[in-house]
């Protein structure tokens, strides 16, 4: 695919509001998604509603949005027919720097864990490596306070609260990177997703996501030096972290990481004993 100029690439995928009705679309407001999202909402015809990414499925389920930025395992278990598409998600290859476990005690001292509700994904990701990887059977508690229990699990722009030093929580484990050393395969953390019967809707926003994606790409450095302090992030560790830390284009192992990923869900009972339906083309 070409790549556009800034002129083209905003006015490409333009809806008129008078012959179209307008496209909704869930989107979660953390600094790693402004590389997909940021410039869309000068687009007309296009509607984001931002919402953590644990909502955003009963926001399709309700059709409050006809797609959304949905964290992979609801692909899994979405109380729908659900669609997909295998482009622009939000996913490492190793380190992910974003999705950690704290802990005042080794590995295999944990005993409990607070959990991070805003990601069912993540929730899921740690329950897969303390039984299978790490071989602990150590409670995760979904609303439990910090305080109250060995380590926490935080997900997105929490991590770089000065809250979660290594002075604090001395063992810091990033859950992408041990991903990456019990499987060898690459993370899908989200994924564009609507509802099987909005189809339609879905492969209008994929191409719109896509080619804001490829104008962002070629600004990361002036994007992270302009919106990364809103987010509580340093521009400089924002764009590394943004460039090197995730990935934003989909391949054969990402596919394969995230098929791994739904059958180890499913032998721990984590989502239905169904099959991951094929990704819809853009």
């Amino acid at each position: 695919m070409s790549v556009l100029t800034p002129a083209q690439a905003t006015a490409a995928p333009t809806v008129s509001q008078t012959t179209a009705p307008i496209l909704r679309a869930g989107v979660v407001s953390y600094l790693n998604t402004l590389p997909l999202i940021s410039g869309l909402e000068r687009l007309h015809g296009l509607h984001m509603q931002p919402a953590p990414p644990s909502e955003l499925v009963q926001m399709l389920e309700r059709d409050q949005v006809d797609v959304a930025l949905c964290s992979s395992v609801d692909l899994f278990k979405a109380p729908f027919d659900p669609a997909w598409i295998a482009s622009t998600p939000l996913a490492c290859d190793g380190e992910t720097h974003t999705v950690r476990l704290f802990s005042r005690v080794p590995l295999g001292q944990i005993s409990t864990i607070a959990g991070d509700t805003e990601s069912h994904t993540s929730m899921a990701l740690l329950q897969v490596l303390l039984r299978c990887h790490w071989h602990n059977q150590a409670t995760l508690v979904a609303d439990a306070e910090p305080d109250t229990c060995d380590a926490v699990l935080r997900i997105g722009d929490k991590v770089v609260d000065p809250a979660y030093s290594t002075e604090q929580w001395p063992v810091q484990v990033d859950l992408g990177a041990e991903w990456k050393v019990y499987t060898g395969l690459p993370f899908v953390f989200a994924v564009w997703m609507s509802r099987a019967d909005r189809v339609g809707q879905l492969v209008s926003a994929g191409r719109i996501i896509d080619r804001q994606y490829r104008l962002n790409r070629t600004r990361i450095e002036h994007m992270m030096s302009r919106q990364a302090p809103r987010h509580g992030w340093k521009p400089g560790e924002a764009q590394i972290y943004v460039r090197d830390h995730i990935q934003y284009e989909f391949t054969t192992d990402l596919l394969n990481g995230l098929k791994r990923f739904a059958d180890a869900c499913r032998q721990l009972g984590l989502v239905p004993d169904r099959p991951l339906p094929a990704p819809v083309s853009i």
